[in-house]
């Protein structure tokens, strides 16, 4: 079993301090020891960990909410980091950017409130469901898992990035064109 001897609030990761060989075994199972200062408070099989959402603790008195997701670490500032790491993954397969960004295009966005939210407060998204049937990916189409949303994002990018580079190849073919009858026009 991996143990962690420092609080959850103050470690950069729970799986930082594993080489590439020992993550891809976790992927396949291994335990970590999260604990409480020096108090070991609960075992976390890696394998079973939620991948959205939060995993109560019971520490005595004290209940620790702390995402212990699978690839999701926490640094001290409290910012998330995915695991991407390509020791992790296999069946990958390149996708069509441009089928991407024709999907986000017909992707209802809307604005919402979740319903335990006071009534100020206002997010903009799409719903799980309609990501998921536009995009085929999640391990679920009540969740948008960030690492899709993000991967969703970058390929659309990549994809207004090769329009923009066709546009302004055929801009620059346009303005050749012109100064050649504007040339011919002068010379007459």
């Amino acid at each position: 079993m991996l143990s962690n001897s420092q609080n959850l609030t103050s470690t950069e990761s729970l799986i930082a301090d594993l080489n590439d060989q020992e993550l891809a075994d976790c992927v396949g199972g291994c335990d970590i020891a999260v604990t409480l200062g020096e108090q070991e408070v609960a075992t976390v099989p890696l394998v079973e960990s939620k991948l959205l959402g939060y995993t109560s603790i019971n520490a005595g008195v004290k209940i620790i909410n702390q995402a212990l997701d699978l690839g999701v670490t926490y640094d001290p500032n409290g910012s998330k980091r995915f695991l991407s790491d390509r020791n992790v993954k296999e069946a990958v397969a390149e996708i069509d950017v441009h089928d991407i960004l024709k999907g986000i295009v017909d992707l209802p966005i809307t604005t919402w409130k979740y319903k335990n939210q006071d009534e100020t407060i206002r997010h903009i998204g799409p719903m799980a469901q309609d990501f998921a049937a536009t995009f085929n990916c999640g391990e679920s189409d009540r969740f948008i898992n960030a690492v899709d949303a993000n991967g969703v994002a970058l390929a659309a990018i990549q994809a207004l990035y090769q329009l923009m580079q066709q546009k302004d190849s055929q801009i620059r073919e346009l303005q050749i064109q012109l100064l050649q009858l504007q040339q011919q026009i002068t010379d007459k």
